[in-house]
């Protein structure tokens, strides 16, 4: 396989499975690399036509993708200062007591959550679910990438994530990773706070 083409189809790979992140610009650039290696060296690409043009799709999709202008570099630097105004102490851990009542008290709102959702978008769905309890941390790099890796699986399989019940839970996830994502502050909401759950109506 030519080195271009083995290249990104890793990358790709590792972007499926939420290793790595590409933006807008990174796809769109990869993309016309290929298109011009693969103009100047034909004879490499024989027999990986499919390889090359499941890359060409994937690249086009990616280079779409709904990127926040702020996307990762804003969002290192938000991570980075929430790093600083912790500082070496780190997040304090919860007591055995207080996390059997948290569970205790969260386990109705996790069984509403229907069966049958994508394996990502299920991940992150129980994991808002307790962050907002204040049980989790989600850091604002965290929240950035798993906004990208959702965006990016929704974008290849639409069908399993923007129709039915799934739809509903893709949007408002989307949401909340997003808010936490450019968030100035760590990565726990006030448990005070009244956040309506996904249980609730979603849109």
């Amino acid at each position: 396989m030519p080195e271009p083409l083995a290249t990104w189809t890793w990358r790709l790979e590792r972007v499926r499975s939420g290793r790595t992140v590409l933006t807008r610009a990174q796809a769109a650039t990869a993309r016309a690399d290929l298109v011009s290696d693969r103009s100047a060296h034909a004879g490499e690409y024989e027999g990986y036509d499919d390889e090359y043009a499941a890359a060409l799709d994937e690249l086009e999709v990616l280079s779409r993708q709904a990127n926040r202008s702020d996307d990762l570099l804003a969002v290192l630097a938000a991570d980075r200062r929430r790093a600083e105004r912790e500082g070496a102490a780190g997040d304090v851990p919860a007591t055995t007591h207080g996390m059997g009542r948290a569970r205790a008290s969260l386990a109705g709102e996790h069984d509403r959550v229907p069966k049958g959702l994508p394996d990502a978008l299920d991940q992150w769905v129980h994991r808002l679910i307790r962050y907002r309890a204040g049980v989790k941390v989600i850091s604002p790099l965290e929240a950035a990438r798993a906004e990208i890796r959702l965006r990016n699986e929704a974008d290849l399989n639409p069908a399993a994530y923007r129709t039915g019940v799934a739809a509903g839970y893709y949007g408002r996830v989307i949401r909340e990773l997003g808010e936490i994502a450019t968030a100035e502050r760590p990565g726990r909401r006030e448990v005070g706070s009244r956040v309506r759950g996904l249980g609730d109506v979603l849109v």
